[in-house]
């Protein structure tokens, strides 16, 4: 049996579904993703407002969802503030 050195193992497993996220999930963000901060929440029907800053992520990072809206997108908290991301951008983390 061929084994795996610790060093080369796989990160931990990404989820499948992308679309079953709940408030205070664990996500990846991968490199290269569109975070936008709004100043202020999405409107009633779900658009995003004006955006006041937009930050692509040059490295993976780790979030957490603090709200979701029936329209894709997760806010999730991620280095120190509030961002509005696409649902689909992101993976939820699973315990092993």
């Amino acid at each position: 049996m061929l084994r795996v050195p610790s060093s080369k193992r796989a990160p931990p497993r990404l989820a499948s579904m992308r679309y079953d996220y709940e408030v205070g999930d664990l996500v990846h963000i991968p490199q290269a993703v569109k975070l936008v901060e709004c100043s202020q929440p999405s409107n009633a029907t779900g658009q995003l407002v004006i955006p006041s800053r937009i930050l692509e992520t040059c490295e993976p990072k780790l979030g957490v969802v603090m709200e979701r809206s029936s329209q894709g997108y997760l806010r999730v908290y991620c280095d120190g503030g509030n961002w509005s991301v696409r649902g689909q951008s992101v993976f939820k983390l699973e315990a092993r």
